[in-house]
């Protein structure tokens, strides 16, 4: 069963534990060439944001927790990523960092978990193919 953890909220506000790479890997599915990818979250793995990378200067040399802790806040990387979920996946990541940052990373975690909640078996639906990893059949990333 996977959890919401504040550990898993990367600097850009993207929830991890919904992600395809970490549910593969929280549920032990077999690793498949450019179909299934393994990954453990950018803060438990210690490259801060999977998505910013070495692009930004705060979050290499851990100035800035979060995105929004920046002045220059959404800047182009994180604009072109947010687009790019809000279009294919209904997620905004600059959203995310703005309730992240009014309300807390506890209460994102409870509307996360609300959100994001498997119907039949309560374990997480999967932002990215909108599928349960719990009780679904996972072929690839995509679905």
């Amino acid at each position: 069963m996977s959890e919401m953890k504040a550990e898993l909220v990367a600097p850009c506000g993207m929830n991890c534990a919904i992600c395809s790479g970490y549910l593969a890997y929280s549920h032990n599915l077999p690793k498949k060439t450019g179909k299934i990818h393994h990954c453990i979250g950018c803060r438990p793995r210690n490259k801060q944001c999977a998505f910013l990378k070495g692009r930004c200067a705060k979050l290499i040399d851990g100035r800035v927790k979060f995105c929004f802790e920046c002045g220059q806040m959404p800047c182009k990387s994180l604009k072109a990523i947010d687009l790019r979920y809000r279009t294919r996946y209904g997620m905004s990541m600059a959203g995310n960092l703005k309730f992240i940052e009014k309300n807390g990373v506890e209460k994102f975690l409870k509307q996360q978990a609300a959100k994001y909640k498997c119907p039949k078996c309560g374990d997480v639906i999967c932002v990215h193919n909108g599928k349960c990893y719990a009780c679904d059949k996972i072929e690839s990333w995509k679905g």
